[in-house]
């Protein structure tokens, strides 16, 4: 925490400004229907031009993965910067909702080591914009085993490394993932609520909701696996208590997930849709994830709904530019690629 004064006046305006950085949907849909070069171009000219001329010096990287790391270097300094100009309640509320980058680091190094195939060769891009820096997460990838894993996170003494400890603990005897990240949903959950409660007003509830979603969303998961008799899902796992919208015990009842979700903000994803597969059920249950984060960014011009929108239009634009430069890297059809962004609208 970074003084005790609430700075939103100031940091609500630096951050509005900041964002007219972010590429408009249409500026977005453009550089799909681009193409590779074009891509490269605007890397080259545009809004990511000093981050990208940073990877133009390595030869050891493709033009992909150069493009892929100047998204990754530009997305990270932003959100450092904007974190760096909040003080009091917003800098303590920005840290839990930032901490989604340790989190997604975590799932990752718990697939890490359920995977049968060979590691891939590169470093894994890692989301390097909440607590625990990247010599933390590389040396948890470089293990040998899980053993190896939670010996280095116990040398390393962050107490946030005990989330993933104890998630590793599950693997480590269950052998099952969906097993291993309930407890780490669990405990993040848990670790994060202590800063949250000390702020009972509407924006502390605007993070407590976003946590509540993560567990709606978790649950959702999993009864979409157990349905389809998901290979992993077979040893029993609880649903998670503490949802924002959909209760466990409906949830365990439901035979169809509409049921469930008709009455609560979910079904916004659903109502006029057809579904060919699990999958794709799951793509626009997390897109109006990502929509309900982004909106918020124009709601109160003076409370934590402008810090916590420019987080998530932050890294929607990682999300969508990683979907181009893949997309067009590989000739796919521009219409698809621009089926499976995230609306920044």
């Amino acid at each position: 925490m970074r003084g005790h004064e609430e700075n939103y006046s100031y940091l609500c305006a630096a951050l509005r400004a900041r964002a007219a950085r972010f590429y408009t949907w249409e500026e977005l849909s453009s550089l799909a229907r681009g193409g590779f070069e074009s891509l490269k171009s605007e890397f080259l000219e545009g809004r990511y031009s000093e981050s990208y001329r940073s990877q133009l010096l390595s030869s050891l990287s493709s033009p992909l993965r150069k493009i892929e790391l100047a998204i990754m270097f530009e997305i990270t300094r932003r959100l450092r910067s904007a974190h760096l100009k909040a003080q009091g309640e917003p800098h303590e509320l920005m840290s839990v909702v930032l901490s989604q980058a340790d989190l997604h680091n975590f799932r990752i190094i718990l697939r890490r080591f359920v995977s049968k195939g060979s590691h891939q060769e590169q470093e894994y891009l890692w989301h390097l914009y909440g607590d625990l820096p990247r010599e933390f997460f590389k040396n948890l990838w470089e293990s040998d085993s899980i053993t190896m894993a939670r010996e280095r996170i116990y040398l390393f003494g962050n107490p946030r490394g005990a989330i993933l400890d104890s998630a590793l603990a599950v693997l480590q005897t269950s052998k099952n993932l969906i097993l291993a990240e309930r407890e780490l949903i669990l405990n993040y959950i848990g670790y994060y609520e202590t800063s949250i409660s000390k702020f009972p007003n509407k924006n502390g509830a605007i993070v407590k909701e976003y946590l509540g979603r993560l567990v709606d969303l978790w649950n959702l998961n999993l009864w979409l696996k157990q349905r389809i008799g998901a290979e992993e899902s077979r040893s029993s796992a609880d649903y998670l208590q503490g949802g924002a919208w959909i209760n466990p015990k409906d949830l365990s009842n439901a035979k169809v997930i509409t049921d469930v979700i008709r009455w609560t903000p979910w079904y916004k994803a659903v109502r006029t849709k057809t579904f060919n597969s699990t999958m794709e059920f799951q793509w626009h249950i997390q897109r109006e994830f990502w929509r309900w984060q982004i909106s918020l960014f124009r709601k109160d011009p003076l409370g934590f709904e402008v810090p916590f929108g420019y987080i998530a239009k932050a890294l929607a634009e990682w999300s969508n530019l990683n979907i181009i430069a893949i997309g067009t890297a590989f000739r796919l059809n521009s219409d698809k690629i621009i089926g499976r962004l995230i609306p920044t609208k």
